[in-house]
Order: structure tokens, then C-alpha cells, then sequence
């Protein structure tokens, strides 16, 4: 019997699910909150970028510096590294064979290229859809595109 597991992940949570089987379902095995990713570039960074001179231009007034990623964006992506150190060490621990990945586009994305080597072996399929709120009834009808649950 190949134990799965399948992450349902989206920028406010996760919940993390085993399937013992063909037509065994699935069972929660761990709901993960992440609050930060509610929240608003302004809520979660209060601080501005600085300001700096034109130097290229010759022009002596100030422009606001800007960055590369927002606050929201970098606590996705802290968020989406944390899920990804969680996989690698249930797969460590021999928690699972297989792995499932759900999550929207650009977090499916994150997640993907944080994994390690040997857990990316182990994901046998992902959706990129946003499914963190669906029961589990609709997330077994979703997962049968993917593997036999």
C-alpha cells in the first residue's frame, strides 16, 4: 500500500491530506495557517523604501527607490519555503511515498522550485488551481484527475 500525501496550499494556509489507497479517500493530516498572507503590503510593511538622488540623470532631485518584490509577495514566498522544508522533512521521516501538490499558479510555482531534489522525485501530479477551501469531497473529485484516491 503507497501512502500519499497532498498538499492543498493557497497564500493564507495549507492542509495537508494522506490517501492510504484507491478508494480509501483521504484524511486530514495537518491544517498549516499562514495569517501574513491575508494581509496587505501596508499591514504587513510599514516601512517605505528610501528615497535617493538621480545620479544618472544629472537631475538633483529625489525618486523612490523600489523594490524588486512586495511584502506580500516576499511573506508568500517565505510562507511557500516553510511548506516546502515541512514536505522534506516528513519525507525524511518516511511519512509519505508519494506527494501531490495544489495550490494556485505562481504558489505552485514557488513551491516546485523550493523543493530538494529528492522530494521533487516523489510528486507523481499537481493542479494549479486554488482549492484551500473546498471540502474534501470536491478535493477527492479534483485529486481523481491526478491519481486514484
Amino acid at each position: 500500500m503507497t501512502n500519499t500525501w497532498i498538499l492543498v496550499a493557497h497564500h493564507a494556509g495549507a492542509r495537508v491530506f494522506e490517501s492510504r489507497g484507491p478508494g480509501k479517500g483521504i484524511d486530514l493530516v495537518e491544517t498549516i495557517e499562514h495569517p501574513e498572507g491575508r494581509m496587505r503590503d501596508r499591514d504587513i510593511d510599514s516601512d517605505r523604501p528610501g528615497r535617493s538622488f538621480r545620479k544618472d540623470s544629472g537631475d538633483p532631485r529625489r525618486a523612490a527607490m523600489s523594490r524588486k518584490e512586495g511584502p506580500h509577495d516576499r511573506a508568500v514566498s517565505n510562507f511557500a519555503r516553510a511548506l516546502t522544508d515541512k514536505l522534506q522533512q516528513a519525507r525524511m521521516e518516511n511519512q509519505y511515498e508519494r506527494l501531490v501538490l495544489v495550490a494556485p499558479p505562481r504558489l505552485l510555482g514557488l513551491l516546485r522550485s523550493s523543493l530538494d531534489g529528492p522530494t521533487a522525485q516523489l510528486v507523481v501530479g499537481s493542479l494549479d488551481k486554488d482549492l484551500a477551501s473546498s471540502k474534501e469531497a470536491e478535493l477527492i473529485e479534483h485529486l481523481g484527475e491526478v491519481i486514484a484516491v
